[in-house]
């Protein structure tokens, strides 16, 4: 017994060394980057890697996004390079094509070598402001190829034996927009790879190299082992999910994205078998993604509490082939990287909601909402404003979302750039700031609300780019609750509104004028449980705190004010009563297969039907029941022979119904509601 506590404690003051030395990685890069998108922003992490490609350790504010990349990208390095890796080596990297994100996001791996043989690397991945590309800051909704996105780095030795290739990094930065922010991020990175290579040989010193590798491996294992007994308490099964994004940027048809979720005793697979084909927009991504995401809803859902480490995902299988936008190829462009990563973390979210219904939550806001404002700055150069307003958050069972915030899939970002920094650095003024009134998806529990930030442009000559989701098809809700509202970016001038693409939330370049202004307004997060069971005092305190307006209390949650503010009991309850009695229910029938004309899910539905829902044909509308998962979306079909809507067996397991059974249709949501 004391053997055993005394190795306990020895793992566990290895496993803490660890993150020290990665935490320590952090506080540098914040202290010493260039760019207010890492120093302010913190888009950035840092990670230690086995000399295999394993996560050893992460630390609690890094972004899953980037971290739980970095094997993939190491492994991708390791392959290249083989057995051909000595000290003084540093490697770059932010090929999506091989594990990278988007290529704005750009890895530095640092080999750190114990007794003449490779031990670990040190991994920093930095969002780097601009990496050249057709528009300012490289994303944008309106691209057709990767090569319009900018500099895309495959795995590249940078600095062999401690010879930097300064030919290479001059290549690199003279394609780059504000090329001294560039140097001076990669001098950030250079730095806080080599002290955490320092911080590691004392490690090696204090613990000794055999026995800090073999405890690397012991806590690895460990965290298999507990990853593989959370599994296998879900429920054996199969659970499907069904999600989209709103379009390739290009167009307004949708993609579809389409999870197979297995849970067979200690194994977990997830495959995305069946979604869309790659496009020529930005709505792509590489393979790391899927098990990305994949690996982050599984730990948040199965395993919240124990440390982060490669062993955590040994158990998950992914099934993903190529071609498809969730595991493209050379052409396709990858910007919005972020975007179909939220989607399938929202289609595993959805399929782990029917397994384990009691931790069923609301959809989030969708992906990283970039906005990029550029133009002339007041010394004469180029001013680059970049950020990723945060929005809603999505309900739980007993916990209402948050307004305006980061998620359990993002890392500490934070939420916009704050005023000072802005006004600071650009012709900008921040003209409004706060939450965007009756954006929360409505519920039992409600969804977060979504923020509203308008940006005056002080100088002429600047120009708009917007690389979003979740604009047309908004965040879903859950177990019948609502959708939030969905993302909206548009230009205010001359008391005109303007939409600056014909597809919201992809922009590329937009010509503004001093004086316009740049309304964000984010989503909404889903809503969880029927509107009209949320106790009424919760909603008066939403009104009071203006989270919602009395006039949308009483149409969405059957709350009415009495005076004073107080709430008329009477009133509410005939309000209530009517509502329940507004509802369309329909009866849903067994099919073959389920209908779908491309992408789009097709619904059937009568005359009469479409007509008490206010839709034509095309409209998105959404059938919910209190075990679904998620509501299931569809394109309305009228047919004069539709006396029950035909559903195939994959629709069904989402709405977690039976043949015959009468399920609500309702209209997606919209905004304002």
């Amino acid at each position: 017994m004391q053997g055993e506590k005394a190795e306990l404690g020895r793992l566990e003051l290895i496993r803490e060394s660890l993150v020290a030395v990665v935490n320590e990685m952090r506080a540098n890069v914040i202290h010493s980057s260039y760019s207010s998108i890492i120093y302010e922003g913190h888009d950035f992490s840092c990670g230690l890697v086995a000399a295999d490609g394993r996560l050893v350790a992460q630390g609690l504010d890094d972004n899953p996004i980037h971290i739980f990349a970095v094997p993939y990208s190491t492994a991708e390095i390791i392959r290249t390079f083989g057995g051909d890796i000595h000290e003084g080596d540093i490697f770059l990297h932010n090929d999506p094509y091989t594990g990278g994100t988007h290529l704005n996001d750009v890895l530095m791996l640092y080999p750190v070598f114990h007794a003449g043989a490779l031990a670990m690397f040190a991994a920093t991945r930095c969002h780097w402001g601009d990496v050249g590309g057709m528009t300012p800051g490289s994303l944008s909704g309106r691209v057709r190829e990767i090569y319009q996105e900018g500099m895309r780095i495959v795995p590249t030795r940078i600095c062999e034996r401690g010879r930097m290739n300064e030919a290479y990094l001059d290549l690199l930065f003279a394609n780059m927009r504000i090329a001294y922010e560039r140097r001076g991020d990669f001098s950030t990175m250079l730095g806080t790879s080599r002290k955490a290579a320092e911080h590691l040989q004392r490690l090696f010193g204090r613990f000794g190299g055999t026995t800090l590798l073999a405890g690397v491996d012991e806590l690895i294992a460990r965290a298999a082992r507990v990853m593989r007994g959370c599994i296998a308490a879900v429920p054996d099964g199969t659970y499907f999910a069904e999600g989209y994004l709103d379009s390739d940027g290009h167009g307004d048809e949708p993609l579809i994205g389409r999870l197979k979720l297995t849970i067979e005793g200690q194994r977990l697979i997830a495959d995305f078998t069946g979604s869309s084909p790659q496009t020529m927009g930005p709505t792509n991504v590489g393979p790391a993604m899927a098990f990305n995401a994949a690996a982050t809803m599984v730990k948040s859902f199965l395993d919240p509490h124990t440390p982060v480490n490669h062993g955590s995902f040994e158990p998950i299988e992914i099934v993903n082939p190529k071609g498809s936008f969730l595991n493209a190829t050379l052409p396709a462009p990858c910007g919005g990287m972020v975007e179909c990563r939220a989607l399938m973390a929202g289609l595993v979210a959805s399929a782990l909601g029917q397994a384990l219904p009691e931790r069923r939550v609301g959809d989030l806001k969708g992906g990283a909402n970039h906005v990029y404002l550029s133009g002339p700055s007041r010394d004469g150069g180029l001013f680059l404003m970049y950020e990723y307003p945060a929005g809603g958050t999505g309900a739980t069972r007993c916990t209402d979302g948050n307004h305006g915030t980061r998620a359990y899939i993002e890392g500490d970002f934070n939420a916009v750039w704050s005023a000072e920094i802005v006004e600071a650095q650009c012709p900008i003024q921040v003209s409004h700031y706060g939450i965007r009134e009756g954006s929360c998806g409505d519920g039992a529990f409600r969804g977060g609300c979504g923020i509203r930030r308008d940006l005056r442009i002080l100088e002429a000559g600047a120009s708009l780019s917007v690389l979003a989701d979740k604009c047309i098809i908004p965040p879903y809700g859950v177990a019948t609750g609502r959708g939030g509202a969905g993302n909206r970016f548009v230009v205010l001038r001359n008391g005109a509104t303007l939409e600056p693409s014909p597809v919201p939330g992809k922009v590329g370049g937009f010509a503004l004028a001093q004086g316009d202004v740049v309304r964000i307004e984010t989503a909404g997060g889903g809503g969880y449980g029927d509107p009209l069971d949320r106790d009424p005092e919760r909603v008066l305190h939403d009104v009071s705190q203006r989270y919602v307006s009395s006039e949308q209390a009483r149409r969405r949650y059957g709350v009415v004010p009495g005076a004073g503010g107080a709430r008329d009991d009477a009133a509410t309850h005939l309000e209530r009563e009517r509502l329940r009695a507004a509802r369309i229910m329909i009866t849903v029938q067994a099919a073959d297969q389920d209908e779908f004309d491309g992408p789009r899910r097709r619904l059937r539905v009568t005359p009469a039907i479409a007509s008490r829902l206010g839709v034509s044909d095309g409209a998105l509308v959404e059938l919910a029941t209190d075990t679904c998962g998620s509501a299931l979306r569809g394109w309305v079909r009228i047919d004069a022979h539709a006396s029950v809507v035909p559903i195939g067996p994959r629709g069904f397991a989402m709405l977690g119904a039976q043949p015959g059974s009468l399920v609500e249709i309702r209209v997606a949501p919209t905004f304002p509601a």
